[in-house]
């Protein structure tokens, strides 16, 4: 029979960011994974190999740092294809909502050309058909991950696995991404800004860019912090100023990707299937 949808936990954002920030001081190699998955962010390609593997490994740490036990004793290869597996599956399920969305607001869109004020209501249901529902989504399967590495789920045992955890625990989960979203946001920020990579908008005059090849070189090194930042990571096309911008970004962005992948593992062990919290020490 199918897992009712957890209850909610009294931990909350700041307990669970409480908890990984632990996890992170008990064994440093959690922060040394989530530097290399940003540092290796870097080469084409490469990311989109190390960046489950890695991101595993600082998930599977959190987990014996907080409850001193190991995970499942399935081969950690087979761990990673299933985390693989459940990303593809969320992707698709997200792209089906998205897909269902612009339909209905192409609907609504047409019909507008007959009756204008429909147009409103198409950004209406643009907004609340598509944004909304695959927001949701995304969080209620955001524990996908941690399923696969530390109980050994399937791709798609690992999809209905989250799914309940994390019923209940939505706002826990919203608050834990926007903490460690705006976080990193602000760590791209000011590593771009101690080397000289403004943001698009702006340089060190407060003047808009203009059309020089400097100005043009330095939108696409700031749209590459950006979608950096934005994607976790990413294949980097763009030119990087030098070893210090990468170490440095290395580092601080690193940080931050450890403490998300660290607040999966802990999510994911306290919002248990009965909605009751699993026992974790620092």
């Amino acid at each position: 029979m199918a897992a009712e949808p957890a209850r909610t936990t009294d931990v909350g954002t700041v307990g669970v960011l409480s908890r990984a920030a632990d996890a992170l001081s008990a064994d440093p190699r959690i922060l040394l994974a989530g530097v290399a998955v940003v540092a290796l962010g870097f080469v084409p390609y490469v990311s989109n190999v190390t960046t489950p593997l890695i991101g595993g490994l600082a998930v599977v740490l959190t987990h014996q740092a907080l409850a001193g036990a190991p995970a499942t004793d399935r081969s950690y290869l087979r761990r990673t294809l299933s985390a693989i597996g459940a990303t593809i599956v969320v992707a698709i399920i997200a792209v089906s909502i998205v897909l269902a969305g612009f339909m209905l607001v192409g609907i609504v869109a047409v019909a507008g050309f007959v009756f204008p004020p429909l147009l409103v209501l198409a950004v209406l249901v643009g907004v609340v058909g598509v944004v909304i529902p695959v927001l949701y989504v995304a969080l209620r399967l955001h524990l996908a991950f941690p399923a696969a590495f530390l109980d050994g789920e399937t791709a798609t045992d690992a999809v209905r696995r989250s799914w309940d955890r994390a019923g209940g625990n939505v706002w826990t989960v919203f608050g834990v991404q926007l903490v460690t979203g705006l976080l990193s946001a602000v760590g791209a920020f000011l590593i771009a800004y101690a080397f000289g990579i403004p943001f698009p908008g702006t340089v060190e005059t407060g003047s808009v860019f203009g059309s020089s090849a400097e100005s043009r070189e330095l939108v696409s090194q700031s749209a590459m912090v950006l979608r950096y930042t934005a994607v976790g990571s990413s294949t980097v096309s763009a030119t990087i100023p030098g070893p210090e911008f990468l170490l440095g970004y290395s580092i601080v962005g690193g940080l931050f990707t450890a403490l998300n992948y660290s607040s999966q593992a802990v999510m994911y062990r306290l919002f248990d299937d009965e909605g009751v919290e699993t026992p974790m020490t620092a």
